[in-house]
C-alpha cells in the first residue's frame, strides 16, 4: 500500500515533461495515468491507474473498480505494488483485495485484502478521485481527455506504457536525486519483469473476454426489452385500437395493397417503408339553431373525423402499425 505522503509533488510542468517524455514502446502496454507523487526522500512514492481497468462495480452507476500501482523510494518498502481498489463515489470509501507485492529480496508475492474504508492518505484520496471522475465517462470522452492531457487536479496521462516501464520511470525521470536500492532477490530482474508481463498479458485477455461477455449481454437484455415492449404494445393495441389489424402483421405489402387499395402516401427511411392510410367517420347531430317562446328549432349538422393508420414494413413484410387521430377504434379496430 502506498504510504502516508506529504503533498510536496514538483510543479506540474516540470512533472509533465519528464512523465511524458518517459513512454516508449513496450509489451503489454496499458494507458497509464499518474495519479500522486510525493512525500519526503527517501520515501516518496509514485502512484499510477491503468485506465484500461477502469469498470463499473457489478448492477451499479456510483461504483468502480480501478487498478492502481504504487512504486516506493524507500529501501525498506517493496519495488512496488498494485492492487484492485472497489470505490464508493457515494460513501466516498474504497475496499482493496488482489494485492501483489514485488520486494526486492523476493518472488512476486499476495497481500492482504483491507476491508471498505474511508481514504487513509493522499494516495487512497487521488485514487478515490480520480475513480470517481473517470469512471462514469464514455470511452470517447476519456479519450479527449487523454488527448488534451490538462487536468486540473494534476492527473497526468503517462501515455501505453508497461508496468517494468512505469517503475523504471519513477527512478529515471523523477528520483534523480535519489539511489535505486539493491535488487538481492534470486529471481532475476528479467525474470521478474518476465512475469510481469504475463500477468498483465493474462488480465488483458481476461478484460478482452469480459468485454465480449458484456457486449453479449447487452444485446440480448436490448432484445429481450425489444421483445418485451412490442409484447407490450401489440397487447395494448389489441385492447384499445384495432384487434383486426393484428390479423396483418407478417403479410407482405402486396397484399395489403390488393386489398386496402393506393395508400395515402408512402415514404423510405432507409430499411423501413412506410404506408398511411386515412379513414374517415362521420356523426350528425341535432343543433339548436333557435328559439321562439318555449319552442326550440333544430337542424342536422355533421362531424367528421379521421384516423390514419401507419404501417411499416421490413424485408417487404408487415412488422408494426400506429394509429393516430380520432374515432379509430371505430374506425380500424372492428374485426
Amino acid at each position: 500500500m502506498a504510504a502516508k505522503a506529504s503533498l510536496n509533488a514538483p510543479k506540474r510542468t516540470a512533472l509533465a515533461l519528464a512523465v511524458l517524455s518517459a513512454g516508449i514502446a513496450a509489451p503489454a502496454q496499458a494507458n497509464q495515468w499518474l495519479v500522486y507523487t510525493g512525500g519526503d526522500r527517501p520515501n516518496r512514492t509514485f502512484t499510477v491507474i491503468d485506465e484500461d481497468y477502469i469498470s463499473p462495480e457489478f448492477n451499479s452507476d456510483t461504483s468502480f473498480k480501478v487498478e492502481a500501482t504504487t512504486v516506493f523510494e524507500a529501501p525498506s518498502q517493496p519495488d512496488w505494488s498494485s492492487a484492485n481498489y472497489h470505490v464508493d463515489c457515494q460513501r466516498k470509501s474504497l475496499r482493496i483485495d488482489l494485492v501483489q507485492i514485488s520486494p526486492r529480496d523476493g518472488a512476486l508475492r499476495r497481500g492482504p485484502d483491507v476491508g471498505d474504508h474511508a481514504p487513509a492518505n493522499v494516495t487512497e484520496h487521488q485514487i478515490l478521485t480520480f475513480a470517481c471522475d473517470k469512471g462514469p465517462k464514455k470511452a470517447a470522452q476519456r479519450a479527449q481527455e487523454r488527448d488534451a492531457n490538462n487536468d486540473p487536479r494534476n492527473f497526468i496521462y503517462m501515455g501505453p506504457m508497461s508496468l517494468p516501464r512505469v517503475v523504471d520511470t519513477a527512478w529515471e525521470k523523477l528520483w534523480t536525486d535519489g539511489k535505486r536500492p539493491t535488487y538481492t532477490s534470486n529471481v532475476s530482474v528479467a525474470d521478474q519483469n518476465a512475469q510481469v508481463e504475463k500477468i498483465m498479458k493474462d488480465k488483458q485477455a481476461l478484460v478482452a473476454q469480459a468485454g465480449a461477455i458484456a457486449d453479449q449481454s447487452q444485446r440480448d437484455a436490448d432484445a429481450i426489452a425489444a421483445s418485451q415492449k412490442s409484447r407490450k404494445d401489440r397487447m395494448k393495441r389489441e385492447k384499445e385500437v384495432a384487434p383486426a389489424l393484428e390479423e396483418w402483421i407478417g403479410r407482405s405489402e402486396g397484399e395489403i395493397t390488393a386489398a386496402w387499395g393506393r395508400p395515402m402516401t408512402v415514404s423510405d427511411r432507409g430499411p423501413v417503408r412506410l404506408l398511411v392510410y386515412r379513414r374517415t367517420h362521420s356523426e350528425t347531430y341535432d343543433a339548436q339553431v333557435g328559439q321562439v317562446g318555449k319552442e326550440a328549432y333544430y337542424e342536422k349538422r355533421e362531424n367528421q373525423f379521421h384516423c390514419d393508420l401507419t404501417l411499416e414494413f421490413q424485408r417487404g413484410m408487415l412488422a408494426d402499425y400506429v394509429t393516430s387521430g380520432d374515432r379509430c377504434q371505430i374506425l380500424w379496430g372492428p374485426r
